[in-house]
């Protein structure tokens, strides 16, 4: 977690532990060597074409999130959060955001006044391990500081 920062213009980036890293993309090329098994069941042992789709759909999924999954992260600019998730990453301006939950999500207001909540995956520890818990207790400490707002612990709304 880079959240020292002696510039103040500077970006503070809340990234995941090293072994949180390699554990995901470890699941996603088991996914994707799972896919590769459901192409060749669809091909040779049970042909038909949902093992086959199933397959290259595994294979895609397990890629993509092998992919992205060292690079999820929440950067803090001056004026915006970027929530870099597992598959898809999303800006929410500062002034927008109402609270940030434990479990975690970062609920917030878009322009047209709607309200959302986006996950923190980096972030997610629920019955982890002291270690972990630590490191997203740490993370959601610096989000709640940056974005000037307290816990929603009682709205189970979304």
């Amino acid at each position: 977690m880079n959240s020292d920062r002696q510039d103040p213009t500077s970006d503070i980036v809340v990234q995941q532990l090293r072994i949180t890293k390699w554990v995901g993309v470890g699941g996603g090329i088991i996914m994707a060597l799972a896919g590769g098994f459901f192409i060749y069941a669809g091909t040779t042992i049970t042909p038909g074409w949902p093992w086959f789709v199933i397959g290259v759909l595994a294979i895609v999924f397990g890629i993509v999130t092998a992919i992205r999954i060292p690079r999820a992260r929440v950067t803090l600019r001056q004026d915006q959060m970027v929530v870099y998730g597992q598959l898809w990453s999303r800006t929410i301006p500062r002034q927008s955001i109402t609270s940030i939950t434990p479990w975690p999500f970062v609920k917030w207001t878009d322009s047209r006044g709607r309200k959302r909540s986006t996950p923190v995956s980096v972030l997610n520890a629920r019955g982890a391990l002291p270690k972990f818990a630590e490191h997203a207790h740490e993370g959601r400490d610096v989000l709640h500081k940056w974005a000037g707002v307290g816990g929603d612990y009682l709205d189970d709304e979304r």
